[in-house]
């Protein structure tokens, strides 16, 4: 199993999310990614060539305490989130390049509701009454899946102009980087019950 533990500000205190996937291939010391010319990654040894971006494998002898607790189906589900289904596609482009600085852009979630594609990211509003944070998760719903890994998203002098990209290249362009995952524990159920049509 190779995964990343990020934390997201909420209700009280900071949520922790543990993302992973189980590789094909016995990893190596660094997982190495570009999204320039065609997105790429592998595992590999060295960290030399510059065109890359990379993360350090860090093995362990046996899974973490922590690590193991958050896969533990048993455990009790935190506070859902306030869900607010977005207008468009454009409302939470613009919700994200709010979100977003010169470093980091939050990534936005894709996972399948049966038929259904939901795309959307969590935003914290911080200091709401006695909470930390008040999670919202923005999105928008699809019969499709998107074409692409990446949405480029441009707003012009009296329009906005949106469309899918397989990789980073005209850099004038904002982009959005989708992340499929099987299911999003924490929201999906809420998503389903309160949805409108």
């Amino acid at each position: 199993m190779l995964g990343y533990l990020s934390t997201i500000p909420y209700w009280r205190g900071n949520l922790p999310i543990f993302a992973f996937v189980y590789p094909k291939e016995t990893p190596l010391a660094y997982l190495a990614y570009n999204n320039l010319e065609g997105e790429k990654a592998f595992f590999t040894n060295s960290t030399q060539d510059p065109k890359y971006q990379y993360a350090a494998v860090v093995e362990t002898e046996k899974e973490p305490e922590l690590f193991a607790l958050s896969l533990d189906r048993k455990r009790t589900r935190p506070e859902m989130p306030v869900s607010i289904k977005a207008k468009n596609m454009n409302s939470l482009l613009r919700m994200l390049l709010m979100m977003s600085s010169d470093v980091a852009s939050p990534p936005l979630w894709l996972y399948e509701r049966g038929a259904t594609h939901v795309l959307g990211l969590v935003a914290p509003f911080f200091d709401y009454y006695e909470a930390n944070a008040l999670p919202v998760f923005f999105y928008v719903e699809g019969l499709q899946t998107p074409p692409a890994p990446f949405i480029r998203y441009l707003s012009g002098y009296d329009q906005e102009e949106i469309s899918y990209a397989p990789f980073v290249t005209d850099m004038k362009y904002f982009y959005a980087r989708i992340v499929k995952v099987n299911n999003m524990p924490f929201h999906s159920s809420m998503v389903s019950s309160r949805s409108s049509p």
